[in-house]
This record gives structure tokens, C-alpha cells and sequence, in this order.
């Protein structure tokens, strides 16, 4: 069951890089927000390298490490439209492991702080397969949030097509944004972004690799428990706290991230997680005109 958290822990610290496209920067002096909306005043290239650790805990008291360092590469144009792939490289792994994915899609800010995200995402994995998380080839996703004055509450939904059965999760998301400039020079910005995130979806991937003995002994342990199973249900909650400290257009950020899950998926040997990212972003825009 390592790739249940393995590919959370890696999506959910991904999602920390969004306040750094509301705050691209072309003006250092700007007023916080909490819009995670693409500035339309110019387009631009995001280059970013992460670095994550994974402890993983399970109730047996067994620990693992399988750290990940990935790094993104993302053209905006102000019109909204997006491109981008990112590539992660596995630690620890019994053999050379690494995944892949090509995203597009079309983000949109409207009147009163509502805004819409639309992509497409290709994925690619080779390597061990217990760190493979999620198998899925393609996946489509729409998100959409709203500024609350100082709060921004967003919903995200994935469907993930997979080589079963296919798969979707949806994320409802409160986050608070606070925002410091000129902290030692004129030109610097500090922004603390802390987010609870409660995440809900199908747990038809659970049973892709287990043979049919496996798959009705964790059925019948399921509901001899009361939980569901072959369904859509709670997942569980996230935390995650994103400090980013940048000065003109290059931002070094530390995030942390506490995961507790549902109690159904404690049943099947989860324990609470934590994990952290370390990242450095740079931001490249183009002409306004």
C-alpha cells in the first residue's frame, strides 16, 4: 500500500507551487492575495526544482524513506493558456525509478475573485512498481475558487483514466494568505500560504493489483468494520503550510505537510504522515505588449 501516499504526499506538494502564479511578480509592491489566478498583464516561464522527503509510517511501527527531487517546467500565456511537464526521480528505489507527466489547460480569473483551471495530463512511470502510486495514463481536471476577503476556498476534481477500472478524487481546499513586502530590500516579498485540504474519492485502485482471494478478504474487512469499499467516500485531511520568501522573480520555499487519513484507510495499515519540499522557483516574463 505504499502508493497510496506516495503519489498524495507528491500531488499535494506539487499544488503548493499554485500561490506562486498569483504572485509572479509584475509588481513587487502588490497587495496579498489568495487567488491562485495566472496574471494577464504578460505571459511567462516558470522553471522549478523540488526536493521532498517521504517517511512513511504504517501501524505495523515500519518506517520507509523514498524521497523525490522533480523538477517543472510550465509556459503561461497571459491569455490564460498553459503548457508544462514536470519529472520526478525516485530515491531508495530498488532500481533506476522516475515518472513524468505533460500537462495542458486553461486557466481563467472572472469579476468578484472567481476562477476556473482546466488541464489535461499525460503520465509516464518506469521503475520499481511498489513506489509507482496511482497507475494511470491520462487524467482530466477541473478546479475552481473563490476569494472569501481573506480566505480563498477552492474545489479541485481529477479523473484519472487508469487500466481497470478509472478513478476520481475530488479536494475541497480553505487556504489563508498572508503576504510581507520590502522585508529586508525593496524589491523582496514573504508569503505564508497555510491550507486544510479534505480529500474524497473511489477506492477502485486499491484492489487493481490483488488477486481475487486478496480483493474479498479486504472487502469482507471493510464492511465487517462498517466502511465502504468499491465506492466513492472521505479520504481524509491535509494540512500543509508553504513559506516562500522570493526577491524579483526567483522564490526559495520550505512547505510542510501533515496527513491524517480516513479511518478506513488506517484499517488497512495507514498511520498519520508528515513530509516537507524545499524548492526554488524562477520566473522568466515576457513583454506586456
Amino acid at each position: 500500500m505504499i502508493s497510496l501516499n506516495l503519489n498524495h504526499l507528491k500531488i499535494v506538494l506539487l499544488f503548493l507551487l499554485i500561490p506562486f502564479y498569483a504572485n509572479s511578480q509584475n509588481t513587487i509592491d502588490t497587495t496579498s492575495t489568495t487567488t491562485p489566478i495566472i496574471n494577464e498583464d504578460f505571459s511567462f516561464l516558470m522553471i522549478n526544482a523540488s526536493y521532498t522527503n517521504n517517511n512513511l509510517e504504517y501501524l505495523t511501527g515500519v518506517t520507509e524513506n523514498i524521497p523525490i527531487l522533480f523538477t517543472t517546467l510550465s509556459y503561461v500565456n497571459k491569455s490564460g493558456i498553459y503548457v508544462g511537464g514536470s519529472y520526478a526521480n525516485y530515491f531508495n528505489a530498488n532500481t533506476q525509478t522516475y515518472d513524468y507527466s505533460i500537462d495542458a489547460g486553461f486557466q481563467k480569473n472572472f469579476n468578484k475573485g472567481f476562477d476556473i483551471d482546466l488541464y489535461y495530463s499525460k503520465h509516464g512511470f518506469s521503475g520499481d512498481t511498489m513506489l509507482e502510486g496511482l497507475n494511470y495514463d491520462h487524467s482530466l481536471n477541473a478546479s475552481m475558487g473563490v476569494d472569501l476577503k481573506k480566505f480563498y476556498l477552492s474545489a479541485d476534481f481529477s479523473y484519472l483514466l487508469m487500466p481497470k477500472d478509472n478513478n476520481s478524487f475530488l479536494n475541497i481546499n480553505l487556504s489563508r494568505s498572508m503576504q510581507v513586502s520590502k522585508v529586508f530590500f525593496k524589491t523582496d516579498v514573504l508569503i505564508i500560504n497555510p491550507t486544510i485540504s479534505a480529500t474524497f474519492g473511489t477506492d477502485y485502485w486499491i484492489y487493481e493489483d490483488m488477486t481475487d482471494l486478496e480483493k474479498n478478504e479486504t472487502a469482507l474487512a471493510l464492511q465487517s468494520n462498517g466502511f465502504s469499499y468499491n465506492t466513492f467516500s472521505y479520504e481524509g485531511i491535509d494540512l500543509f503550510i508553504p513559506i516562500s520568501y522570493g526577491i524579483n522573480n526567483t522564490y526559495l520555499s520550505f512547505s510542510w505537510l501533515y496527513r491524517i487519513p480516513a479511518d478506513k484507510y488506517k484499517l488497512l495499515g495507514w498511520e498519520n504522515q508528515s513530509g516537507f519540499m524545499i524548492s526554488i522557483t524562477q520566473f522568466l516574463n515576457f513583454s506586456k505588449k
